[in-house]
């Protein structure tokens, strides 16, 4: 199922479960609210009747009777100690044909008695009231009531005072009043009130799937929008971007977050393809050199000279060794490395690299400057490695000198390789340090470098968190690296 009929089945479902509680909830609570209003008339009325038998009592007769002024639904019943009832209405027979008076308060009773029950009407065949009910009624107690007011029992009708007759008023009893609490307002009203929701309801869950579903499907445009143009993105076009949402919801930051993956993405692409393409060009001319002297020595096995063959065969070789080691050591990704935890006494570093090549062949010059201890947390072959490629690079450019500075300022120990070469030309300052690039006079030479050099030394460099630059000198290349010092706090290096 998708997202949009998801969204819009989950929003029909959990309205309809909402408002099936509400309707439940309101209708418990509206039925308990009628229910109790209509006891509580009921024993007002009820009260009326009691008064009214008092009334009569004290000399008001029957008028004080007729004055009660019962409605023609009313159900009562008026019993005697005895257990007959003295009146009744006439509703009660007809709605339950086999009714049986309800029984008398129990002797010795308070004035004050009332009671409430709950008592079934059964209709029987009757042809127009076929439910069976249950109905409260309510009761109490009302003494000395004379007998011309009771007489004769088992009287029907709508009042108290029906079809009584004259009897000795000497004679006094006990009557027990009963009325039936009228069912008819409350269920009227929740009848109302479940046809009113029964329309609203079913018309609301529509309204609010159908609101779900437009709603969601205009929040899922951008997100379709996404999905077609990142479908659209291969390998031959990483140039094309998702389009961004003028809102800044969560699909706009998933429509920049893929535009900066993307970018990431081609960047990293481009990157290859120029690393392909270098280092296949960089390993293709020391393999022809070496298969085209092998050919023609083979070619002419009595006219060579095979020292001179196998050293320059060895010359390649050991070219080729290089530009392997050099990319299986960029290919190592950073963050999998262990950070370093040794001291390298980076002055002891220089001492030694400076003086194996204190006897240049090519008779060039090489001397250091250090200003005292230099220590710096590192892995020292690592840390060799970059002073190597650094006086590599010097002395491959230099005419006559190079110079190694190393010391200290501030926090950080500062590396210095000048030469007075031919210099590096500011727009080229940061080119110098990709992958197989080489200024155009080092392509020229035949003792050339592998092209990742210097690419491998601003490596380290930043492996061991620090930096490497070309800076402005006055004559000749000038590479500065900067890494953290290692120098404690009470300015005394550890050992």
């Amino acid at each position: 199922m998708s997202v949009r009929r998801s969204t819009a089945l989950s929003a029909a479902l959990l309205c309809t479960l909402v408002f099936s509680l509400g309707w439940l909830g309101i209708r418990e609570f509206l039925s308990s609210q009628l229910t109790n209003g209509a006891v509580n008339a009921t024993r007002t009325e009820l009260d009326r009747m009691a008064a009214a038998y008092r009334v009569a009592s004290l000399g008001g007769g029957r008028p004080a009777l007729a004055a009660v002024g019962m409605s023609g639904g009313a159900m009562f019943e008026v019993v005697a100690d005895s257990g007959q009832a003295v009146v009744s209405s006439a509703n009660l027979r007809r709605l339950d044909p086999a009714w049986t008076p309800l029984p008398p308060a129990p002797a010795g009773a308070p004035a004050d008695w009332t009671t409430t029950m709950r008592v079934p009407l059964r209709p029987g065949d009757h042809p127009h009231w076929r439910e069976y009910r249950t109905y409260t009624v309510l009761g109490r107690v009302v003494d000395d009531v004379p007998a011309d007011l009771v007489e004769p029992p088992g009287r029907e009708g709508s009042t108290l005072d029906a079809r009584l007759r004259g009897a000795d008023p000497a004679k006094r009893q006990r009557l027990t009043l009963y009325l039936f609490v009228s069912p008819w307002n409350a269920l009227g009203t929740l009848g109302n009130f479940d046809d009113t929701l029964a329309f609203f309801v079913p018309f609301a869950v529509l309204l609010t799937a159908l609101a779900a579903w437009f709603a969601s499907g205009r929040a899922l445009r951008p997100v379709e929008a996404i999905r077609r143009e990142l479908a659209e993105v291969s390998e031959s076009q990483l140039d094309r971007r998702v389009p961004v949402p003028r809102s800044r919801d969560e699909v706009a930051r998933l429509a920049r977050t893929t535009n900066a993956t993307l970018d990431r993405l081609q960047h990293a692409h481009d990157q290859q393809e120029r690393f392909v393409a270098d280092a296949s060009h960089e390993l293709r001319s020391p393999l022809a050199n070496l298969r085209a002297g092998l050919e023609v020595a083979l070619a002419h096995p009595d006219r060579v000279d095979w020292p001179e063959v196998a050293h320059r065969s060895l010359l390649d070789v050991q070219r080729l060794q290089r530009i392997t080691a050099d990319l299986l050591q960029l290919a190592v990704d950073p963050a999998g490395q262990p950070a370093p935890s040794a001291v390298v006494d980076l002055a002891d570093v220089v001492a030694e690299q400076v003086a194996e090549r204190s006897f240049d062949p090519g008779g060039r010059t090489v001397r250091s400057i250090v200003d005292g201890p230099a220590p710096v947390a590192g892995e020292p072959v690592q840390l060799e490695r970059l002073l190597r490629n650094l006086l590599d690079n010097a002395v491959r450019h230099a005419h006559s000198a190079v110079t190694v500075r190393v010391g200290q300022q501030a926090d950080e120990v500062v590396l210095e390789v000048l030469d007075d070469g031919p210099g590096i030309p500011v727009e080229d300052r940061e080119r110098v340090f990709g992958r197989f690039a080489r200024l155009d006079d080092a392509r020229t030479r035949d003792a050339g470098g592998s092209g990742l050099g210097l690419t491998l030394a601003r490596d380290i460099a930043t492996r061991h968190g620090g930096s490497l630059r070309a800076e402005d000198s006055e004559t000749g290349a000038r590479l500065v690296a900067r890494l953290p010092s290692a120098r404690r706090t009470d300015g005394n290096a550890p050992p």
